[in-house]
């Protein structure tokens, strides 16, 4: 059996984010026992891989408000899931991403369930969020990767995360800099506030010549995806797998379309 690739070269990444119903510990009121996450996991990216996805994470989203620190019932939970995706779908690349501040905890979750990355918010600088302050992750990300053994993991760095704002900003080239140089990220996701933004901020990035693969973090859709894939080398989509708005309480809960993910992904290889 071959291992699961993130990179091709000469094929754009794709990258489906899988968001979580509500894991038990996180006090939500339509929190589910983690079997029913395993269930919902798997007829999710069972359409996905049918679609013809390469790679997917999985992200507690859903798990709200955001805690300060990674609960250990959300490590326990989310590796649960992460290992049953492997056992049903070997070939797909799997990841991890975590809502709460913490570089240890996906990583080791992507070990133990045989993922092949990782995706960290905060990577270099600090940046204030709905839950506090939050410093990167660089250095504990790379010595702990090393630590445990994890180095074919892929750390795909975030750089001015949208959902925050950065503290004492720098110029993004020199953002992206940090973090691909100095932080040896293997990967970094771009996001503006609007698509378009986001083509700007991978215009910009590119121009810099950093070496290492980038990826349109939000906004792709079937009908504007040939676009993206001119400035960036992959994207990470999951909210037009689903019908209507894909940030209200409701749609959080919402299972991925086929079709839409079909159409998505016909409109990648037409391009």
């Amino acid at each position: 059996m071959s291992t699961p690739t993130l990179f091709t070269p000469g094929q754009p990444a794709v990258i489906a984010a899988l968001h979580l119903p509500p894991l038990p510990g996180s006090r939500h009121p339509a929190a589910q026992p983690v079997s029913a996450a395993v269930d919902f996991a798997l007829r999710n990216a069972e359409k996905a891989v049918r679609a013809g996805v390469p790679a997917l994470y999985i992200q507690d989203v859903a798990d709200t408000p955001v805690a300060p620190a990674v609960q250990p019932y959300t490590t326990a939970a989310v590796a649960v899931v992460g290992a049953a995706l492997r056992r049903e779908f070997p070939d797909l690349a799997l990841g991890v991403c975590l809502m709460a501040h913490g570089a240890r905890e996906p990583l080791a979750i992507a070990a133990a369930m045989g993922a092949q990355f990782v995706r960290l918010k905060v990577y270099v600088g600090v940046m204030v969020k709905a839950e506090g302050i939050l410093q990167g992750l660089a250095y504990d990300a790379i010595q702990y990767r090393e630590q445990i053994g994890a180095g074919d993991v892929h750390i795909l760095a975030d750089v001015y995360d949208r959902s925050g704002e950065p503290l004492g900003r720098m110029p993004l080239t020199e953002e992206a800099r940090q973090a691909a140089v100095f932080g040896r990220a293997d990967g970094m996701v771009l996001t503006g506030l609007s698509f378009a933004q986001s083509l700007e901020m991978l215009a910009e990035v590119r121009a810099a010549q950093l070496g290492v693969p980038l990826l349109l973090g939000g906004g792709a859709k079937a009908e504007n995806v040939a676009q993206a894939l001119q400035h960036a080398d992959g994207v990470i989509v999951s909210s037009t797998f689903k019908p209507g708005s894909a940030w209200t309480r409701e749609a959080l809960l919402t299972e991925w379309e086929l079709p839409r993910i079909q159409a998505f992904m016909d409109a990648v290889r037409n391009r």
